[in-house]
């Protein structure tokens, strides 16, 4: 550029080399600490040199939108570039940032030399009173940085392109110094934070070259030794240890090197206080690029305290478990000890009752009977209570079937609903299944929970049971129930404590009604174990309704037939009551059954009902009376139909609550068949109904009553034959006494070796046995027993026993038992056991044909003779109902074990008797027994049964 003023001419001299070079000497060993000063002093030999006014260096931030200047240097008569350093906004001279970008260096030799654009930079440069500048960019690996700035105040300067050069070349040893520095801080920081986090580390850590020398250690594991980074940083073990400590540690060097992998184990040396302490050391392998280890990188944490807190804990844990082991043997040696003489005081005041006895004197049973009731029921939630709250309690998976179990849970509880004058009644929906499998015996015990509990806050209305399927999926039903009762209900703020346990309603109702508040808990926790929820919906005052679901499996394979519901078609029948919800119960009963129903609400819609179908296809052959009626009673309404000619020959069938006891003679000679109880059971009724028409046999003379005892003698053909094994003389007497009240008789054994001979000598129905005993107990007698059986013959076992506690079920049935019955005995338990255990014999006359089907053959291929061959026969017939109800009974629980065992016996002996055709279905019965094929055994059941009528 030309003008006016004073110029600089400056060639490429010695001299700026000589410039360039001590500059670059300089700054390739400036390190942080001179940098600054070294900075200074040649950016003033530069101005000096070039003889400017000021020169400065400025360097963009971390955030590139700022920058602030690094050094500067200016004649002693020139202001400074910057009073303070402090970051400044790049764009606030736009134009010169883009120019410093883009270009290797920007001059200004004088201010017209602007761009209309370079607004703010021309405004900067006239407050300055700067008259050129030339600014060289500084760069670090091709990305901009900074840069450096050489400006005159006092002249102006034509930059000549050598002394841009020179500038240019200087400013390289600028940028490169300054890169290196920070690289190096930046090094130095990575370092110096490692540092600080390795050397305050609670863990240890090092690194090894070998076997026995370390690379590095960190503070940690120096400390451990009582020595010093310095000490054990590249020396070698047997250098810096005494000898046990070194071989110590490089044999467990060795074997992590062996490893040759990442690894972990435990390792217990001395620190430097002589003490014992256990390290966990995990090794991991840094490999150089052939992949040979370089370095073994180590870290320890020392495990002492944790292995000794494990242990006390491990300690305290066997300690606890121990106390509650001895807790639950408390639990069952008390349980036993209270159980064996309340069975006694049970039973004794159950044969009491049955004599003759003032009203006085009943009344005091009564209330004898009542308190140990409640003493047991009791004792049977702490039971549960304990057994929930040790986890311990179980579910059974066995085959029951569902409306008996229902029934059974109503009855129990109906004599004393009964006594408050309280209706229960129940309604099982259509579509609920009859057998399932599950547990039995928990689903009573709910049910008897929340019944029991209506029935206690109820003083006068009703009880309602129903029972509804909400699904079915992959032959699990999901079942609902439903207790609601009239009485004085549950207020808001309680609704949510009662399913906690020892809570109930409130301190007025546990003083008023008693209770220890275990049993909805209980309930609840019995729900949740069988895949449901429960709850309450209540208004004070009015009553309350518990509902409940349960997830069970439907049982499937051949269901017992009890009547012939086909010979029912077209039988009409009449329920009269005045209780809506006892009509629907009684209906629901007599659904699929092919029996017409109708209904009257009334005796004087009965009478209508009866004389309006008298003479059509819909003429009332049976009619179910109840009791009680608003308009007249059931027996004045037997009365009115014996009057009426239409009306005579219809069979009446009398309900009646267990409080109205009504004589069964009076019953009778006001013109009723049938007499039975409320709430009535299915079987019951229809077992009634089945003898009134003709479609069972009744036994006892034409004229009597048919009541519900009578139904069930019908269903026996035989009396039982029970072996009773029992050492305790109270316990003998009560069972014989309570046998001998319902006719029965029994043998008695003291001791399982007196067992064991009469079952070897007699073909007992059921044995009772108890299993503890001196000489030898139930458990080694019934195993006894099942080894001389072998697959002969199977006797019916059932241990009768005071323990109920977690696992004497299970150790029974292990012991080769078939059921279990605690005590006190629950008698109706007990007769139904008997019941369900007769030989019902009457039913080998069915399979005669039997014997002229295959006596031919068997004289043939015996040589025997016709009479003899024929007497062998009949005894083959004899055993074969009660092995066919086995079979039966093994493929409705799923007992594939027991179906094989006694399909292998139908086998045999089917094989040695001739009998080709159920011989070779039993080859297969068996084989799908084993296979555990449940629709191939009930279908080989049904082909065998054919075969047999």
């Amino acid at each position: 550029m030309s003008g006016e003023g004073n110029y600089i001419n400056i060639k490429y001299s010695n001299d700026c080399l000589k410039l360039i070079n001590d500059t670059f000497q300089k700054f390739l060993i400036v390190d942080s600490i001179n940098y600054q000063v070294e900075l200074k002093k040649a950016l003033e030999k530069i101005g000096v040199f070039f003889d400017l006014d000021r020169s400065y260096i400025y360097y963009f931030s971390n955030d590139p939108t700022l920058m602030q200047i690094e050094c500067q240097w200016n004649k002693k008569d020139i202001r400074p570039k910057r009073e303070t350093q402090e970051e400044e906004v790049v764009y606030a001279l736009p134009w010169l940032i883009r120019e410093i970008k883009n270009n290797d260096f920007v001059v200004i030799n004088n201010m017209n030399e602007f761009p209309s654009e370079a607004v703010f930079e021309a405004e900067v440069f006239l407050k300055e009173g700067i008259m050129s500048s030339l600014i060289v960019p500084l760069k670090s690996e091709n990305m901009l940085i900074g840069f450096v700035g050489y400006e005159s105040l006092s002249k102006p300067i034509t930059w000549e392109e050598d002394q841009i050069k020179i500038l240019k070349d200087v400013s390289k040893a600028f940028s490169h110094a300054r890169a290196r520095i920070a690289k190096k801080e930046e090094y130095e920081s990575i370092i110096n934070g490692q540092a600080i986090l390795l050397n305050n580390s609670k863990s240890q850590i090092w690194a090894l070259s070998n076997v026995t020398s370390y690379a590095t250690v960190n503070e940690a594991h120096a400390k451990f030794f009582g020595k010093k980074k310095s000490e054990l940083e590249y020396q070698d073990l047997y250098d810096v240890f005494d000898i046990d400590t070194a071989n110590k540690l490089s044999a467990n060097n060795w074997e992590l090197f062996r490893k040759n992998e990442p690894a972990e184990k435990e390792l217990e040396i001395k620190n430097c206080k002589g003490e014992n302490r256990l390290l966990n050391i995990k090794s991991k392998p840094q490999r150089d690029e052939t992949g040979n280890i370089k370095y073994l990188i180590c870290t320890a944490e020392d495990i002492t305290e944790q292995r000794l807190a494990e242990r006390e804990l491990y300690k305290a844990k066997e300690q606890a478990e121990a106390a509650n082991i001895a807790k639950s043997q408390f639990l069952a040696n008390m349980s036993h000890e209270i159980r064996t003489p309340m069975n006694g005081i049970f039973g004794f005041l159950e044969l009491l009752q049955s004599t003759n006895l003032s009203l006085e004197q009943k009344e005091f049973i009564r209330e004898a009977k009542s308190a140990s009731e409640v003493l047991l029921h009791i004792i049977n939630d702490i039971l549960d209570f304990s057994k929930i709250e040790a986890r311990k309690l179980t579910m059974e998976k066995i085959g029951f079937n569902l409306r008996n179990t229902i029934d059974d849970a109503i009855s129990l509880l109906a004599p004393k609903a009964a006594e408050k004058g309280l209706e229960i009644y129940t309604m099982i929906k259509a579509g609920v299944p009859e057998d399932v499998i599950g547990d039995p015996s928990r689903l009573r015990q709910i049910l008897n929970n929340l019944i029991s509990n209506a029935v206690k806050f109820t003083e006068r209305g009703e009880i309602s049971v129903i029972v509804d399927c909400l699904e079915e999926e992959n032959e699990i039903a999901v079942l609902s129930f439903e207790v609601k009762d009239t009485g004085i209900g549950i207020c808001k703020e309680h609704i949510n404590t009662i399913f906690q346990y020892f809570s109930q309603a409130d301190a007025s109702t546990t003083r008023k009604y008693g209770g220890t508040g275990l049993g909805l808990a209980i309930s609840n926790e019995l729900v949740k174990m069988m895949g449901g929820e429960i709850n309450v919906e209540s208004i004070l005052g009015e009553g309350s309704t518990f509902k409940f679901d349960v997830r069970l499996k439907i049982a499937k394979g051949p269901l017992k037939q009890k009547f012939a519901f086909e010979k029912l078609q077209g039988v009409n029948i009449l329920i009269v009551n005045d209780n809506e919800n006892n009509r629907k119960s009684v209906s629901s009963y007599l659904q699929g059954t092919g029996l017409k129903v109708f209904e009257a609400k009334d005796a004087a819609s009965a009478i209508t009902t009866i004389l309006s179908n008298a003479n059509t296809k819909n003429k009332i052959s049976v009619a179910i009376i109840d009791y009680q009626m608003q308009d007249m009673s059931g027996y004045e309404l037997a009365t009115t139909l014996k009057t009426i000619p239409l009306a005579k020959e219809i069979k009446l069938i009398l309900l009646a609550s267990l409080t109205q006891k009504g004589d069964a003679k009076v019953a009778k000679e006001y013109g009723f068949s049938s007499y039975l109880g409320k709430p009535v059971r299915r079987d019951d009724l229809l077992g009634c109904i089945a003898i009134l028409l003709g479609l069972k046999k009744e036994e006892e003379k034409e004229q009597q009553l048919i009541t519900k005892h009578i139904v069930k003698e019908v269903k026996k053909a035989l009396k039982p034959r029970i072996l009773l094994v029992e050492d305790n003389e109270m316990n003998r007497k009560i069972v014989i006494g309570m046998l001998k009240s319902h006719d029965m008789t029994c043998d008695v054994a003291m001791n399982g070796r007196e067992a064991l001979n009469a079952v070897s000598e007699k073909d007992y129905d059921v044995v009772f046995m108890d299993c503890q005993m001196p000489v030898m107990d139930g458990y080694e007698c019934t195993n006894k027993i099942r080894l001389f059986e072998g697959d002969k013959k199977h006797t019916t076992i059932i241990a009768m026993t005071a323990n109920a506690m977690e696992g004497d079920y299970e150790k029974c049935i292990e012991a080769g038992m078939d059921d279990y019955i605690s005590k006190p005995i629950n008698f109706d338990t007990m007769f139904n056991m008997i019941e369900a255990n007769i030989k019902e014999k009457e039913l080998v006359t069915e399979y005669n044909n039997i014997i002229e089907n295959n006596i031919d053959y068997f004289v043939q291929t015996t040589g025997l003779k016709r009479d003899d061959a024929k007497e062998i026969l009949e005894e083959y017939i004899k055993y074969l109902p009660n092995l066919l109800e086995d079979i039966y009974d093994a493929i409705d629980n799923y007992d594939f074990n027991k179906l094989a065992r006694i399909t292998h016996e139908l086998k045999g002996s089917s094989g040695n008797f001739r009998i080709i055709s159920i011989y070779e279905l039993a080859i297969k019965l068996e084989e799908a027994a084993l296979k555990q094929e449940k629709d191939e055994c009930s279908r080989l059941f049904v082909k065998i049964k054919d075969l047999l009528h």
